[in-house]
Parts: structure tokens; C-alpha cells; sequence
């Protein structure tokens, strides 16, 4: 089911309405009627285009179903393996070359270590999100080449996964990274009950670093008072556990709050964040300029995927746009059987659905480039 398109992101936000439902933040708002129509619509949207999908396969609906033998042969080759080293050159060349124009890194500059800066000052923009998305191809290759067998290297890619974003200090990189490399692991493995026990597990330990991170960026008690619990916060629940319900609830919360917004009518938001982002705000402005979009709280700026639909095609073209992203991404998924480079871009398609409750990461420009880099390095090594 979560290797399904359509079918993860009817759950991802059926599971976001049930946790807003429990009101435990006093910064949720009643849900109003069309904002659940706009929810539930594009869930639905999304599973009838799966199912109008497989009409031209006599009715067989897309799966996945990995050809391992042809996924190994392809990633497991030399030509893989060089053009994969090229990428981790370019990445490291990347972060070296900010580094050195920074004088140091986030967390550095926390421990007085050369210049001192918060995580959304380090990184030129735009080439820091390029840097990024090296970082995901690279990661993602590795992984499924360990997974198949083709590499050893598994305590230095684990090393590497979690020094990057803790040296940046980044909570957003290390999830990303940290749910593609599941998406990756259930596409390949058998899920069975201990498998699933540890994918819990490493869930809870990046849950409690993402608590920490926060605390060392914000502090615990600017965090309790942002979330603004509903409740009397106990001193032996870790911070993080209303740091992951508000992120969770209040960008649907935003979009609550501005479900009357007029639409533009034109891919605006959309095509914006295809932009480079040091050029994003010229370019809307020069189309017209946002759309007025009030926050519920301004220290929650989060957004995610459907604000961009609605604020660009409204409740009801959103719901005829997810129509089609349920076919394209369905053909997608059913190519994806013998095909590494849709394989990998399935991934990240994947990644961008389950936290589209968090970020329109579905049509970012990062992950945009990291499905070119991975398909560049699977590409012309599949077997003829």
C-alpha cells in the first residue's frame, strides 16, 4: 500500500485529519466543510485515476513489482558504480565550497567553532538545494547497491547519512533521506514483523533527534509555547512529541484558514517551485505575485501540497489535477517494474506524496534534480 501512489496519499491524509481531529493544539481551528471536501475529493481523485490507469492493461491495476534480477544487473554494473562515485565527487566538491565560503557549518558555529550561523543562513540559494539533491542520489544509489549486494560500505554510508544533516543541522534533510531509504527497503525486502520492529525503532530515533535538533535551534519551552498543547504537557514527554503533531496539523490548519482563497487559475505556486529559489519571488512577481495567504501562526510557515493546488486551481481543479497525477504517477509505477530509472524516480515521487502534509516536495526543484542524477547514472546499463 505505501508503495502505491494513489493509495499513500489517501492514507497520509486520512492519517492527518484523524490527528487533527484530536485537537491537542488550541492553534487548530474547526475544520470546515470544504476543506474536508477538498481532502477527501483529491484522495478519491487520486485512487480513480490508479484505477482508470490500468483500463489500457485490460483491467490489471499497477503494483510494484521490482524485477530484482534486472534492478541488480543494471545497479551493480561498473559504468553504475563510476558514474555514482562522479556524484559523490560533485556533492562533496559542493558542501567543501560552502563550507569554505561560510567559515563553518551550523552545528560548528553552535560549539564556537568558526562562524556562527543558523541553518537557514548557511548554503548559497539554489546551488545548496542542488548540493542536496547529489546528497539524495548519491544516498539512494548506495543504499539499494548495499540492499542488492553490490557494495559493502554500509557503516560508511551510515556515517555519511547522518553527519551531513546533523553538520547542517537540517531536521527536513535527514527525514527525507531517512524515508526514501525505507521507500527503497520495502521495494526490495519482503516486509516481515521484525523488519518492521526495526523500521519503528530507527522511526523513534530519528523522532527524538528531530527533538533534539529542535531544542538546540529553538529551545524546548519556545517550542511547547509555539505548539500551544491543549493539554497540561508533561516535563517527561520530550518536546518533540508536539513538535511532530503541530508540523503534522497546521499546515492543513493554514489551509483551513484560507480554503475561500480565489484561485489563480495558472500554475504559479506550482511552477514556482521548479525556480531556483534565490529567483523564485521574482518570477512570481512577475507573473503577478502571490496569492494573500494568512498563517494561522507565524512562527508555522510550513506549507504542503495542497496549498499550492488550491491556491492555484481552487478545490475543484485541484481535484481534477490529482485525477491526472494518479494516472501519470500509476503508469509511472507499472514502468518501474523493469526499469531502474523509473524505479528510482518512483522513490521520489513516493517521498514527495508522504510528506506532501508537510511541503509541496512533490514538485521541487532539489528533487526534481535528484531523480535527473539518479537516472543519469542508471542510464544506458540496462541490459538490451
Amino acid at each position: 500500500m505505501f508503495l502505491n501512489p494513489a493509495l499513500l496519499y489517501a492514507t497520509t491524509w486520512s492519517f492527518v485529519l484523524l490527528l487533527y481531529s484530536l485537537g491537542l493544539s488550541d492553534l487548530l481551528a474547526r475544520l470546515r466543510p470544504l476543506t474536508i471536501v477538498l481532502v477527501a475529493g483529491t484522495s478519491l481523485s487520486f485512487v480513480l485515476g490508479w484505477a482508470l490507469e490500468s483500463l489500457q492493461s485490460h483491467g490489471r491495476l499497477a503494483k510494484s513489482r521490482i524485477d530484482l534480477k534486472a534492478l541488480g544487473a543494471v545497479i551493480s554494473s561498473g559504468r553504475v558504480g563510476r558514474r555514482l562515485t562522479i556524484v559523490w565527487i560533485i556533492f562533496a566538491m559542493g558542501i567543501s565550497f560552502e563550507i569554505a565560503c561560510f567559515q563553518g557549518t551550523p552545528l560548528l558555529g553552535l560549539f564556537g567553532i568558526g562562524a556562527a550561523m543558523t541553518y537557514a543562513d548557511f548554503g548559497f540559494h539554489g546551488f545548496h538545494g542542488f548540493v542536496n539533491s547529489m546528497f539524495y542520489a548519491a544516498c539512494a544509489l548506495a543504499f539499494t547497491r548495499i540492499l542488492l549486494g553490490a557494495s559493502r560500505r554500509k557503516l560508511l554510508l551510515g556515517v555519511v547519512s547522518c553527519a551531513y544533516p546533523v553538520l547542517v543541522m537540517s531536521r527536513q534533510v535527514l527525514m527525507s533521506l531517512l524515508l526514501q531509504y525505507a521507500l527503497i527497503y520495502f521495494s526490495i525486502r519482503r516486509p516481515s514483523p521484525r523488519v518492521f520492529m526495526r523500521a519503528g525503532a530507527i522511526f523513534v530515533a530519528a523522532f527524538l533527534i528531530f527533538g533534539y535538533l529542535g531544542d538546540l535551534r529553538t529551545g524546548r519551552d519556545n517550542i511547547l509555547a509555539v505548539g500551544a498543547p491543549a493539554f497540561d504537557y508533561p516535563d517527561w514527554l520530550p518536546s518533540a512529541f508536539i513538535w511532530f503533531y503541530i508540523y503534522v496539523c497546521t499546515p492543513l490548519s493554514n489551509v483551513n484558514n484560507n480554503i475561500d482563497v480565489m484561485p489563480s487559475h495558472f500554475p504559479l505556486e506550482t511552477a514556482g517551485s521548479f525556480v531556483p529559489s534565490f529567483a523564485r519571488d521574482a518570477f512570481i512577481d512577475a507573473l503577478g505575485g502571490r496569492r494573500q495567504w494568512d498563517l494561522v501562526s507565524e512562527a508555522l510557515n510550513a506549507n504542503s501540497l495542497l496549498q499550492s493546488l488550491l491556491v492555484d486551481f481552487g478545490v475543484t481543479g485541484a481535484i481534477v489535477l490529482t485525477l491526472f497525477c494518479g494516472i501519470g504517477f500509476s503508469r509511472l509505477l507499472r514502468r518501474s517494474a523493469d526499469n531502474a530509472a523509473a524505479c528510482f524516480a518512483m522513490i521520489v515521487i513516493l517521498h514527495g506524496i508522504a510528506l506532501s502534509f508537510f511541503a509541496n516536495l512533490l514538485f521541487h526543484l532539489t528533487f526534481v534534480f535528484e531523480i535527473v542524477a539518479t537516472s543519469w547514472v542508471v542510464m544506458r546499463s540496462q541490459p538490451r
